[in-house]
């Protein structure tokens, strides 16, 4: 017997056993596209000052993100039209596939400009490199400050064939105040770089400058943060 010879019932059952996990993954990927279409496009948000992306940690429900508001406070965009935004990609060994949504999400906010500020462990933050994909730091710090950071081992470098001399592309967290603030945060381990496409450096580099601070960031009062 053929498919074409079952009945509707039959060829539903057999759609749905052979076919479940394709058809789950692929509502799953639908159902992304259109929140972050909407997010994108429909929401009312705010204009972006800078995107920071924190990989391989997942934020705990219960916890407030102060890290937000102290950016944004730092910065004085509280009450403003703009703000720096932090997303957190994390995998879920209870969800199947959940990595893979999250590496989607991470890869098209690349693309469309949503994050410029990447946090990542060592390895992760090479292989980004190896790929010319980061800043080299050069053009957004002296030599100076680049000498000072690299004698208190805060710099990684890596040479490519695009700039064979070597590069600086990542800076060390193990200073970070603010970092620390985060349960359970590794930031010794961690690093941060400026994704290489984007269009103002400036900005970014604000942002890097905050993370990197062993000063600690208290919320600025609103008249403050208007000045």
């Amino acid at each position: 017997m053929t498919f074409q010879d079952l009945s509707t019932k039959k060829k539903i059952e057999h759609i749905w056993i052979y076919y479940r996990v394709h058809m789950g993954l692929t509502l799953l990927v639908v159902v992304i596209l259109v929140s972050w279409i909407y997010n994108a496009k429909f929401k009312l948000h705010k204009d972006l000052y800078s995107g920071v992306a924190i990989l391989s940690y997942h934020l705990p429900d219960d916890y407030t993100d102060t890290l937000y508001d102290k950016i944004n406070s730092r910065l004085g965009l509280t009450d403003t039209n703009s703000e720096v935004t932090i997303n957190y990609f994390y995998d879920d060994e209870s969800e199947v596939d959940f990595m893979a949504s999250m590496l989607e999400k991470f890869a098209a906010m690349l693309l469309t400009g949503d994050v410029n500020i990447m946090i990542m462990d060592k390895d992760s933050m090479a292989e980004y490199a190896a790929e010319d994909y980061l800043l080299d730091l050069s053009t957004v710090y002296s030599e100076e400050e680049l000498k000072q950071m690299e004698e208190e081992g805060l710099l990684l470098s890596s040479e490519s064939e695009l700039v064979p001399e070597g590069k600086y592309y990542a800076i060390c967290l193990k200073n970070s105040a603010l970092m620390a603030e985060l349960p359970n945060y590794d930031e010794e381990e961690n690093y941060i770089g400026i994704f290489g496409a984007v269009e103002d450096a400036e900005k970014p580099k604000d942002v890097v400058d905050i993370l990197i601070s062993a000063q600690k960031t208290e919320l600025l009062p609103a008249v403050q943060a208007d000045s």
